[in-house]
């Protein structure tokens, strides 16, 4: 009897150690963002990097559009990933704040990847003087249009829009509702990418979402207003964005114009590859441009960044991971496969022959204007007002002055928390 239970007591714990050496050579990996459509190519870099290290990574790759909401319940249970990725739209400073995200400066001070990295890019992902993520990919927001319809409406690609009385006029003469094609898309489904949207238009109008020190509401104001009247006229009174205008966002409007649906709308670097993929005839016959603008030209900055869980047991092995995904050579990898996003390293950037083209050219010379959301953990509630106001605007009676003085409102008492 006492043979069988030494036997059992060994055998439970060979178990327990070998759970617990298999369990630290796994990682969770969650990837959110436009990226996760290129889903061979992940697997390509999952499986080397599980040859290399010898471990197992399970890993997700989830849409856009569900991804925030699926990663917020799961880090609020306690089973957050143990390396996810996150919007450099103030998700890295909520994350940190809540506790969710381990420091990474230890690991980043040490590395050769830091000083390749954007330098504006830090801020996004700092909070209280720590840094809390390793930027990933980057873009800036440009004038994605469709080459093919510009010259069937007597346009010339060659020469895209510059002001905003230049994008109604050729959205004007774009726009065929009989046949159902439209000129520009305006991004009014209530997500971020709404917020980005009128950010776009209120920047090159010469005015910002907050003051300097993101304690106040600054955009209640004439230049303000004008952009909000701008962009939700160019669906309400002008009819250039589809009917759906108020559902629809800048992967609809992509596939649309792959279709030679919707001649021009929001895009960036991540759709060169994406359109491509929705129309492979469509390749050479579609540009990018600065966005139009007011008085001034602008962008805005975003992107996605490597963050590692508190909850994570081996954190050493998370940062091997985000490491070796940023690595120079996994970049150069994804570049010469799929032309784009744009990464966070400057040495790549620099080096892949696939950015030495036009459109490339336009992306990097527009980055300089790209500004950033701001990093602060109430940046969530912040956009999800914006997104309200557009959704008021456009969805109702409301005029541009008023929904603009009660998000203003709603904002600054955010802030004051």
């Amino acid at each position: 009897m006492r043979k069988l239970v030494y036997v059992l007591f060994v055998l439970l714990v060979f178990t327990a150690i070998s759970s617990y050496a298999f369990g630290a050579d796994k990682l969770t990996v969650w990837v959110g963002g436009h990226v996760v459509e290129q889903e061979q190519t992940w697997k390509d870099i999952i499986d080397s990097f599980e040859k290399k290290f010898g471990v197992k990574v399970e890993y997700q790759l989830i849409g856009f559009d569900v991804y925030y909401d699926r990663l917020v319940a799961a880090f609020e249970a306690g089973e957050g990933p143990d390396v996810s990725f996150a919007d450099l739209g103030g998700w890295v400073p909520t994350f940190a704040a809540k506790g969710w995200l381990e420091p990474m400066d230890k690991y980043l001070n040490n590395a050769d990847v830091t000083k390749q990295i954007w330098p504006n890019l830090w801020p996004t992902v700092t909070y209280n003087g720590k840094r809390y993520g390793l930027p990933w990919y980057t873009d800036c927001r440009l004038l994605l249009y469709n080459n093919i319809m510009f010259k069937d409406a007597g346009l010339n690609p060659e020469k895209p829009p510059k002001t905003w009385a230049d994008l109604l006029s050729y959205a004007q003469k774009l726009t065929d509702e009989n046949k159902q094609i439209y000129g520009y898309g305006v991004s009014g489904k209530k997500s971020e990418v709404a917020t980005l949207g009128y950010m776009i238009f209120l920047y090159s109008n010469g005015s910002k979402l907050l003051d300097d020190n993101y304690k106040k509401a600054v955009f209640n104001n004439k230049n303000g207003i004008e952009a909000l009247e701008f962009y939700t006229d160019l669906y309400k009174k002008y009819h250039v964005s589809p009917p759906g205008t108020p559902s629809y966002g800048e992967d609809d409007y992509r596939s649309m114009m792959a279709q030679n649906r919707v001649a021009m709308a929001i895009g960036g670097p991540w759709s060169f590859p994406l359109i491509e993929l929705a129309n492979p005839d469509i390749k050479g016959n579609y540009s990018v441009a600065i966005h139009p603008y007011g008085k001034k030209p602008a962008s805005v900055l975003g992107g996605w960044a490597s963050v590692i869980s508190t909850t994570c047991k081996d954190k050493e092995l998370a940062w091997k991971f985000i490491d070796y995904i940023t690595s120079y050579d996994v970049w150069m990898m994804w570049i010469e496969r799929h032309n784009g996003p744009m990464p966070t390293r400057k040495d790549v950037c620099a080096n892949a022959p696939g950015f030495k083209d036009k459109k490339w050219q336009v992306v990097l010379s527009t980055f300089p204007y790209a500004g950033v959301r701001p990093p602060i953990p109430t940046w969530p509630q912040v956009s999800e007002q914006i997104q309200l106001m557009i959704q008021k605007v456009l969805t109702s009676d409301t005029s541009a002055s008023k929904a603009i003085a009660e998000a203003s409102k709603a904002i600054n008492s955010i802030l004051s928390k």
